[in-house]
């Protein structure tokens, strides 16, 4: 039996009797950078090691913050909003829309009461049967995307079918005219393509993207239809109309929240089912196992890996103390292979018990379109199982995983008969 206790700022731990030795535990995290690209192969593995000794732990990197990794402390903070803010800087992915930076974004970057104004406002677009209206566009953008691939007998699955479809739907949501979608889709292709490149290289393509934000917002001012940009824009939540910068960053963050983890998420799922043949039998036999698999495909690989917070009163968090303006990231991957509340975390099982698993989040920011992502992910899963039900990647492969706020795979290069 191993017993640790919480891993105070400069006190590492180790285990009472000796069975297992921590004391490199808070050394490392110390440089625990979550957005180096060379955390993602062993990513479990080392957060593993955090939640045994030292689940909240100090890094000093993007100005220090704690990572915060057991199930337990990652609910506490999602559900304490009044010690615990969801408005932080510098632990997300990078803004590249810097003049943005330091707007608060509506619904993603507000606290209750202020959140649950914006979230009340919004509900409707993203009720079940909001869900279920959208299904027939999704099925029928799913078809076209895949009939456009189908007949070459391979391809990337990533790039060619995962990439293609949810910013054609995010954007239908937002009000995007029909040929506006692709435009949103390239750019938003070209924008994270930026990512990686010197601020002076990355300029055109973020400028390109902004300017399509700004121009949405505006297009939607000067004449409103029945969309959720529209009802963004034209009408004031808690008293407040929101300004353009505020709207700009709203949009950009629904964009990333609706299309990138939607991308991510039926990455993830079709890797699974790939990896395990007798499992997508199983599903191509009985698509009502659709539901599990989605369900334990978001706990496996959550496609939100990790997202910030700030103290806000002075607290105490598995024994470590805290103070306003202190800095977490709360590792929801982390939480949903905690070996506490799930037997055998590290398999995938679409049987087992799902119990509080943190794939759509906890607390007042759980996703508000988790029922569209639900009915996206299973309409391509079952559609790619339609048309190419015997799609198998190369012997031996192995994804190359990202991790950062996402968790998802780059590409899988696939051959299917045609």
């Amino acid at each position: 039996m191993i017993i640790t206790t919480a891993c105070p700022l400069g006190r590492p731990v180790t285990s009472i009797d000796g069975s297992a030795d921590f004391d490199d535990v808070a050394e490392r995290a110390r440089g625990f950078d979550h957005l180096d690209p060379a955390t993602a192969p062993d990513i479990h593995g080392f957060l593993r090691e955090l939640r045994v000794g030292c689940p909240v732990a100090h890094s000093e990197r993007h100005g220090g913050f704690h990572v915060v990794s057991r199930h337990d402390d990652i609910r506490r903070v999602a559900l304490e909003h009044d010690n615990y803010s969801s408005a932080v800087t510098g632990l997300g992915a990078v803004m590249l829309l810097r003049e943005f930076g330091q707007t608060i974004a509506p619904l993603f970057e507000q606290d209750p009461p202020e959140h649950s104004g914006w979230r009340k406002h919004l509900q409707p677009f993203f009720t079940r049967g909001a869900a279920a209206n959208a299904a027939p566009l999704i099925r029928e953008v799913t078809r076209e995307v895949i009939a456009s691939v189908a007949p070459r007998g391979a391809g990337d699955l990533v790039r060619d079918i995962a990439k293609q479809i949810p910013p054609l739907i995010i954007g239908s949501l937002l009000g995007v005219p029909v040929a506006q979608r692709p435009v949103l889709r390239d750019l938003l292709t070209g924008f994270l393509s930026a990512g990686g490149l010197p601020p002076v290289e990355a300029e055109p393509a973020v400028k390109r993207y902004s300017d399509f934000l700004v121009d949405q917002v505006r297009d939607r001012r000067a004449d409103p239809g029945a969309d959720l940009l529209s009802a963004a824009v034209t009408t004031p939540v808690n008293g407040h109309v929101a300004t353009e910068a505020e709207l700009v960053k709203f949009t950009y963050l629904m964009i990333m929240a609706g299309a990138l983890t939607t991308i991510d998420s039926i990455a993830n799922t079709l890797h699974a089912l790939a990896a395990d043949p007798a499992l997508r039998d199983r599903v191509i036999a009985d698509r009502s196992q659709l539901t599990p698999l989605i369900e334990e495909s978001v706990r496996f690989e959550s496609a939100v890996a990790a997202t910030g917070r700030t103290v806000r009163t002075p607290t105490e968090l598995a024994g470590v103390k805290l103070v306003p303006g202190d800095r977490l990231l709360l590792a929801w991957g982390s939480g949903n292979r905690d070996e506490d509340h799930f037997e055998s975390p590290a398999e995938f099982d679409i049987d087992r018990d799902q119990g509080r698993q943190l794939g759509w989040g906890a607390g007042a920011h759980r996703c508000i379109g988790q029922h569209l992502a639900r009915v996206e992910i299973g309409i391509v899963i079952d559609e790619v199982l339609n048309a190419l039900p015997d799609y198998r990647l190369p012997d031996g492969f192995e994804p190359d995983r990202t991790y950062g706020v996402l968790r998802g795979i780059r590409s899988l290069p696939a051959t299917w008969t045609t």
